[in-house]
C-alpha cells in the first residue's frame, strides 16, 4: 500500500470519526465561546484528518497475524541514527554520479518523507494551538515516540510480533519536521485570520441565541434522554421478566419521556436543562426575570401537545382497538400536525435564525445567554 492509498483510506474513515465527535465538539464550542465558528471547525477537523492520515502512514499496510509469529522486537529496533545513510555510503567513494544516485534512492526519500510527515503538525501547533518552538519540538518528539512505540509494540499487542521497524532516525526526522513546520507557519497562514481573531469573532457571535444553538442543546438533551430511557427499559426488563416495551409506541413514549425529563430539569434549575447549561442559555419570562413554574410547565405541555400527543392518538387508533372506524384520514391528519411542527422548527433554525415557536409564545418564555465566553 503506497502513500496515496493510505491518504485515501484516511479520507474514507474520517467521515465516521467526524460523526462521532461532532456533538461533543459542538457542545464544547458553545459552552466555551457561545457559538461555533465555521472556520475554527474547518481547522479542527482538518487537523483530525491530518492526524488520522499520518497515523495510517505509520501502521498500514496491516499484515496477517500469522506472518508476524516469531518476530522479535529486538530485530525490529534500530538505535543507530541515520544507519540507512551510513549503509549506503560506507563502501562508496563520493562522486557526482554517486550523489545523483543517492538523491534518487529510497533511503533519502524515506528520510525526507519522515520529516514532511510532521511538518503540518508543527504548523497546527503554532497557528491554532499557539505553542512556542520549544513546546512544538517537545510535542513533535512525543508524537514520533508514540508512532515508534506503536510499531515496536506490534500495534499494542494485537499482533504476535512487530511488523515494522522502530527507528531512532524516524524519531529525529519527525521531531525535525515539527520544528520546520513551526518555522514556516507564516508562509501558510499569512492570509488567514489569527487564533485571537477567530476567538473574538466567536465571542461576538455567542452573544445572541441562534436557532442552531437551540437545536444543538435540544439534540444533546435528546441523546441523553434516549440513553436514560433505554437504560430504564433494560432495567425493567431485568427486574420484571414479563415486562416488554411496545415497539409501536416506543418513539411516542420516548418523546414524552424527553419532555417530562426536560421539564423536571428546568423546574429544578429555574430555567435550564443540561443541554441549555452547556450551551450557556436559560429560559426566562417574557415579562423579565426568572420564568415561573407555571410558565415552564406550560412550555413543555404545549410542546408535547403539538408533537407527542398527535403521535400518541395515532398509536391508539392503529392499535386495533378502533377497527370499526375508518381512521386513515384522522391518522394522516394527526401525523401531519406533528410532522409539520418539527418542520416549522427546522425552518426557524435555518431561515428565521431561531424565531420564537408557538410553545415559546404561548408560555411567555424565551432564551437568554448565561455566563461569559472564554477569553
Amino acid at each position: 500500500m503506497g502513500y496515496i492509498d493510505k491518504i485515501y483510506t484516511g479520507l474514507l474513515v474520517f467521515p465516521f470519526i467526524a460523526v462521532v465527535i461532532t456533538l461533543p465538539y459542538v457542545m464544547y464550542q458553545y459552552h466555551k465561546y457561545g457559538s461555533v465558528s465555521w472556520f475554527r471547525t474547518l481547522v479542527i477537523y482538518s487537523f483530525i484528518l491530518y492526524m488520522l492520515i499520518a497515523y495510517f502512514q505509520v501502521i498500514l499496510p496491516l499484515p496477517s497475524l500469522e506472518s508476524t509469529v516469531g518476530n522479535r522486537w529486538q530485530d525490529h529496533l534500530n538505535l543507530i541514527p541515520f544507519y540507512q545513510v551510513w549503509l549506503y555510503w560506507h563502501d562508496k567513494a563520493f562522486s557526482i554520479a554517486e550523489l545523483v544516485a543517492y538523491l534518487k534512492s529510497f533511503s533519502l526519500w524515506q528520510l525526507l518523507l519522515n520529516i514532511l510527515l510532521t511538518v503540518p503538525f508543527g504548523v497546527y501547533l503554532r497557528y491554532y494551538f499557539k505553542q512556542d518552538l520549544k513546546r512544538t519540538i517537545f510535542f513533535s518528539f512525543l508524537l514520533s515516540l508514540f508512532y515508534e512505540l506503536t510499531q515496536l509494540s506490534a500495534l499494542y499487542g494485537i499482533y504476535p510480533g512487530p511488523y515494522r521497524l522502530a527507528d531512532v532516525e524516524d524519531l529525529i526526522c519527525n521531531t525535525m519536521g515539527g520544528a520546520v513546520g513551526w518555522q514556516i507557519t507564516y508562509v501558510f497562514t499569512m492570509l488567514l485570520p489569527t487564533r485571537d481573531e477567530i476567538d473574538a469573532s466567536s465571542r461576538i457571535a455567542g452573544m445572541r441565541i441562534t436557532g442552531m444553538r437551540r437545536f444543538w442543546a435540544v439534540l444533546f438533551d435528546y441523546v441523553c434522554a434516549t440513553n436514560l430511557y433505554g437504560f430504564i427499559l433494560g432495567l425493567l426488563g431485568i427486574l420484571i421478566p414479563a415486562f416488554a416495551s411496545s415497539s409501536a409506541t416506543e418513539q411516542t413514549y420516548l418523546w414524552t419521556f424527553f419532555c417530562i425529563l426536560s421539564l423536571v430539569q428546568v423546574l429544578m434549575t429555574k430555567g435550564s436543562t443540561l443541554g441549555h447549561a452547556i450551551c450557556r442559555m436559560t429560559l426566562v419570562s417574557e415579562k423579565g426575570g426568572i420564568a415561573s413554574t407555571g410558565q415552564l410547565v406550560k412550555r413543555y405541555l404545549y410542546l408535547w401537545l403539538f408533537t407527542g400527543f398527535p403521535f400518541m392518538i395515532v398509536c391508539w387508533l392503529t392499535s386495533g382497538q378502533f377497527t370499526m372506524f375508518n381512521n386513515d384520514l384522522i391518522t394522516l391528519g394527526l401525523l401531519a400536525v406533528a410532522r409539520l411542527y418539527f418542520f416549522w422548527y427546522f425552518i426557524n433554525i435555518v431561515f428565521r435564525k431561531g424565531a420564537l415557536m408557538p410553545h415559546d409564545k404561548l408560555s411567555g418564555t424565551y432564551y437568554i445567554q448565561t455566563g461569559k465566553p472564554a477569553k
